[in-house]
Parts: C-alpha cells; structure tokens; sequence
C-alpha cells in the first residue's frame, strides 16, 4: 500500500511539473506575441499609408509564406508515411520516381497506367521545398513549366509539353502533388475549371483553404477520361467561402508531366476569376 502510494506521488509531480514547463513556455510565447503587436503599431504610426499595389505586393508574400508553412508541416507530417512508401516500393523492386530528364516537347509518355481501383490511396510525393509563382520580392517570376504559368488565363492553346503550362518535376510519379491557387476575392465557391493541356486525367482532389487557414475538401474522385486539352470542370457543394484552392493530383492515374495551364474560380454570384498566385509541390522550373 505504502509503494503504491509513493508511486501516485511521484506520478503527481511528474504532471505538475510538466505542466509548470507548458505554463511557461505559453507565457513567453505571450509575451512574444505582445511584443510583436506593439512593433506592428509603431511601424503603423511612423509610416505613411501605402499605395494599392504596395498592399497587394505585401499580400501576396503573406500568402506565399502560409502556402509555404503549410506545405512545411505537410513535409513533416508525410515523412514517416513517405519513407515507408519507398521502402516498400524497393522491396518490390519498383523503380524509384524521377524518370528520364526532359529533351523536347516530344517526349512520349510511357504507356500501360493501372486501374484507378487497383492503385488504392495515393502516397505523398514530397521532392523538396514548394514551387512558387513569385520572388521573395513578390514579383511574379517567369519561368518555363513553373507555378507562374497557372496564374492568369489559359495561354497554352494545343495540347502538348508546351512551356506555358506548369509541370511536375518529374515525367514519372508515384504518388499525390499538388498546386495550390490564390485568387483576389473570398466568394462562395460553385466551381473550379482545371485547363489540362498535357496528360490530363490526375486531378484527384480539389479542397478551399478557408480563412482561418483550416482545409476543406469539395471534391475526390475520377475525373472523367478526355484528350488534351481539357477544360475539366468541377461542380462544388455550396456554403463555402474562400479565395485560396489546392487541386490535389494521383499521378500514377496518367503517366508522363500532367502539365495545368490555367485554374478558374468561378462564385455562387457569376463571378469569374483566375489565379493571381499559385504554388506546387513540385516544378520542372525548379533546378534539379
């Protein structure tokens, strides 16, 4: 009885230790934060209002730093599940992901794709840091197959590996990228157009990316077969507001570069948008 006794105390003071640490650590991260908002309203008060395109500048870095947290955490959350992929797919003697590099918009895709059914879910491909469509100084970039190329409307207007469009990395995947699209103006979401202009058919998922930065997924399935280019169009369930989408894509559905030249946004109320920022899992833009 006594050793029992002496072990419930012990445990006590384990917990009440561990909550002291916590406790302090919050209160730094308090005081962390108070600090910070009292620099935001200094640097508010000795600086003159900046012009639109100065908040719209501003705006897009602060999006491209969250797309870039959240992909961070998606890395490290995936990499246990990523690792034993692998370690698998070796086992089974698979060759790794990557293919052979890019030599002209002729390359021919490899044939002979599995059953959607037969694949079961699809594996994060993580090959580095995210791709995004601008600079650090927030301007837009241009680059051939980058991120960029899905901002604005669709300028590929054939199908084929042509430069105007984004594509993965790698000709050869082996599990699910995404691209994630950020538009002017928060709307009830109705539906999204996907401009597929090469290997379509991989789009597997599409979710809104809410304001308080929380994802929610509108659509999973199989996108209908089709030939390049393809207009794919989404219809979404309603009472959804957001002005950021990420399209998720199952590339062992259609081998070779599933190349995206454009996303739409179109709200509940009519309007119509495209991309004005955007950002990729993966990017042949990217140096490799």
């Amino acid at each position: 009885m006594k050793g029992l006794l002496v072990c419930f105390i012990v445990a006590l003071l384990a917990v009440n230790a561990y909550l002291a640490v916590n406790q302090h650590q919050l209160k730094r991260k308090i005081v962390t934060l108070e600090e910070a908002n009292r620099d935001v309203a200094v640097a508010l008060e000795s600086n003159p209002p900046i012009s639109a395109e100065e908040l719209r500048r501003t705006r897009t870095q602060l999006e491209q730093a969250q797309m870039t947290l959240a992909a961070t955490e998606k890395i490290i959350t995936n990499f246990p599940q990523a690792l034993q992929y692998a370690q698998v797919a070796s086992a089974f003697g698979n060759p790794p992901p990557g293919g052979a590099p890019r030599q002209s918009s002729k390359f021919a895709a490899p044939k002979g794709a599995l059953p959607v059914e037969a694949l079961g879910p699809p594996p994060p491909m993580e090959l580095g840091p995210p791709s995004s469509s601008h600079g650090q100084d927030g301007q837009l970039l241009q680059r051939s197959w980058g991120p960029e190329q899905m901002v604005g409307p669709p300028n590929t207007q054939e199908a084929g590996d042509y430069d105007t469009a984004w594509a993965p990395k790698t000709s050869r995947g082996a599990g699910e990228e995404w691209i994630h699209l950020g538009y002017d103006n928060t709307v009830e979401v109705a539906q999204v157009n996907v401009r597929e202009t090469y290997n379509p058919g991989a789009v597997s998922k599409i979710a809104a990316i809410l304001q308080n930065g929380q994802e929610t997924v509108l659509w999973e399935g199989v996108e209908p077969a089709s030939q390049a280019p393809a207009n794919m169009s989404f219809s979404l369930p309603a009472g959804v507001q957001a002005n950021q989408i990420k399209v998720y894509l199952d590339r062992r559905r259609v081998p070779g570069w599933n190349e995206i030249d454009a996303v739409e946004l179109i709200g509940r109320d009519g309007s119509r948008q495209w991309a004005t920022s955007a950002m990729a899992s993966s990017s042949y833009a990217e140096p490799r």
